[in-house]
Formats: C-alpha cells, structure tokens, sequence
C-alpha cells in the first residue's frame, strides 16, 4: 500500500438504506487497496443513519466460518474469518436536516485527502476492478480524468441496457450533451484550481463542474470497459433526480450547461480566427 497513491471514495446519500449497504459492500471490496472512504448523509429520515452508526463495527467484527479442510478421518474443518478488508480509512458525516444533493457531494469532496477522488450515489455499484483499472490509466498517462462505460441495473440487479460512452471530445461529451456519465476518478487537484461543484446546480452539478474542468485545461480520457452499475428503479417508482419535479430542472440546468460549451466553442473559434 505504501507505493499505491491514496484514492477518496465520496458516498453521498439520502434516505437510501435499501440500497446504501450494497453500495457501500462495493465500494469496501475494490480490489484497489489504498482507499479512503468518506460517507455523507445529507440529512435522511428513514434507516439509514441507524445503518451507518453500526458499520465500523460491523466492518471489525462481521465473521464467517467457511470450510477450510478435511481432516483424514473426514472431519470437516471450519475457519472463522473476518469478511471485511481492515485497512480501509472510512469517516462517516451525517446531517441532521436535508441540505440538498449538491452540498451533500461537497461536504465529501472538501475533506477528500486521496491523489485521486470520486463520488459513488448511494444506490449505484462499482464493480470490482474499476478503482484498480482507472486508477493504473490515471498513473500511466498523462491525464487527468478517467471515466468508463456502466450498466444500467434494475432493483433486483437485472441488466436494462448497456451504456457506452464515446471517446473524449469536447463537443460531443459537453456541447452536444453530458456524456461522460458517472463512472469516473480524477486528480483530486482539480479541485484547488476549478473548485468544488456550484450550489446554483442542484441536478447537473458533476455536467457543471467537468464542463469547468474541461475549460480549465482538464486531460480527459475514456476507458472502454463497463466498471460501473448505475441503478434504474423503474418507470412507476422515479427517485431521486429522476422524480417529475427534479427531472425537469435536471433537463434545465444540462440545457444551460451545453449552451455555455456551445458559447466556449465559438469563443474559441473566433480567437483563433483573428489571431
């Protein structure tokens, strides 16, 4: 661990308890070792506070007693092992009163002390390899933000579709529309130069700060692979952004979004064009 740089994990979330402890399961067992992982609770009035109160406890403690072998006069033997990897840094901050999804994602991202850092919505599921895959890109070229193709999961794990972004370009992954999509690491520096995400976006706060990222020089890179499940709820049960209300100011604040790639397009063009 000594010679793998430290990598945040944010893990905002609101009223999730459903879905948080296997987001949380997921994130514990990257096959990636040197993780800090900081879980922010903005406020939620169902379990979840009662979940999060007991995980480092659980972490230490949870046990199973697998075989381990046979002895000659066939005698099973078991072997009590912890389940949860010890050497992960976790910090847990929660919030009595809901103070929104951007804040939520920010309170996380100000206290992230990894090289790299990202956030993971409380009911998605990184898969295995995905910090150890980004990660190995981010050290081995000269970039600055890894992002990769997801799943887009049903509550009971179905896969609905596959969701494969394009290859980095401005136009197409800003100016067109958002599609980087949210299975991402970057340097957490990034944050000392661009900022954290802006408390004026309440929905396309990542579309918002990347596109600022983006403008500030940001290295982007794509990684065809799937490490990421993105989780779906149904037509008839939208949580989340994708609620009726929230969905619309989601379209709102993305439309604005792409209109000031589309201004930063032709302001570029113009400068090029007089000098």
């Amino acid at each position: 661990m000594k010679n793998l740089p430290l990598v945040t994990l944010v893990i905002p979330t609101f009223n999730q308890q459903k879905y948080l402890p296997a987001c949380v399961d997921h994130c514990i067992f990257q096959t990636y070792q040197n993780l800090e992982m900081i879980i922010v609770d903005g406020g939620s009035t169902d379990s979840s506070k009662a979940y999060i109160s007991t995980l480092t406890e659980r972490i230490a403690s949870t046990t199973m007693n697998p075989v381990s072998n046979m002895r000659e006069n066939g005698e099973i033997i078991r072997k009590s092992l912890l389940v949860y990897p010890q050497n992960r840094h976790i910090k847990i901050i929660t919030f009595q009163h809901d103070i929104g999804p951007t804040s939520t994602i920010n309170e996380g991202l100000k206290r992230a002390r990894g090289k790299y850092c990202t956030y993971i919505v409380g009911d998605d599921l990184p898969h295995p390899h995905m910090i150890e895959e980004m990660v190995a890109v981010l050290e081995g070229q000269s970039i600055d933000f890894v992002y990769s193709d997801m799943n887009l999961v049903d509550d009971a794990g179905r896969i609905i579709r596959q969701m494969i972004m394009p290859d980095y370009d401005f136009e197409k992954c800003f100016a067109q529309w958002y599609h980087l999509g949210v299975s991402k690491l970057y340097r957490t520096i990034l944050h000392e130069r661009v900022g954290l995400m802006d408390q004026a976006y309440c929905a396309a706060n990542d579309y918002d700060q990347y596109l600022r990222f983006a403008m500030a020089g940001c290295r982007f890179h794509h990684l065809p692979k799937i490490l990421y499940s993105v989780r779906w709820h149904g037509p008839e049960r939208k949580t989340g952004q994708h609620t009726p209300k929230r969905y619309k100011n989601l379209k709102e604040e993305s439309r604005r979004c792409a209109m000031r790639a589309r201004a930063w397009i032709r302001r570029k063009s113009q400068r090029k064009q007089s000098s």
